[in-house]
């Protein structure tokens, strides 16, 4: 199976998606020494990629030319 054809599977999109946002939070926040104000930015812009990853892999799902 075609790494991109496994892209199109939604569940595939937000399993990426749950594995970016528990990677980039334990890594910026528990594993990084952050004071608490940058802690809280770094929360709302690991949440925002959060949601724009499932789309930006859809995306290129759909624009990947098909495999014969």
């Amino acid at each position: 199976m075609s790494h991109v054809r496994l892209l199109a599977n939604p569940l595939v999109r937000w399993a990426i998606a749950v594995l970016y946002l528990g990677t980039s939070l334990f890594l910026l926040i528990v594993a990084g020494d952050l004071p608490k104000p940058d802690q809280i930015a770094v929360t709302i812009a690991c949440v925002i990629g959060f949601f724009v990853v499932p789309i930006a892999l859809k995306g290129y799902a759909s624009s990947a030319p098909e495999e014969y």
